[in-house]
């Protein structure tokens, strides 16, 4: 593998771990999508990507 495949997947990592500790800790507008946004990004983790865009929308304003 070359180094630019290998750092493209370490980023996608990275990014599916933060949207993974983001669900986990902060509070949903609702509790469904929370449960859903939980599970849709372990097992399809191309969804963390959408995350990142759509989370402004999901959580409670503090």
């Amino acid at each position: 593998m070359s180094n630019i495949t290998i750092a493209i997947l370490f980023l996608l990592f990275g990014i599916w771990i933060f949207s993974i500790g983001s669900i986990l800790t902060n509070e949903f507008n609702d509790k469904k999508a929370k449960v859903f946004w939980t599970i849709g990004i372990i097992f399809v983790p191309v969804l963390a990507i959408f995350y990142i865009f759509m989370r402004k929308n999901l959580l409670k304003q503090v």
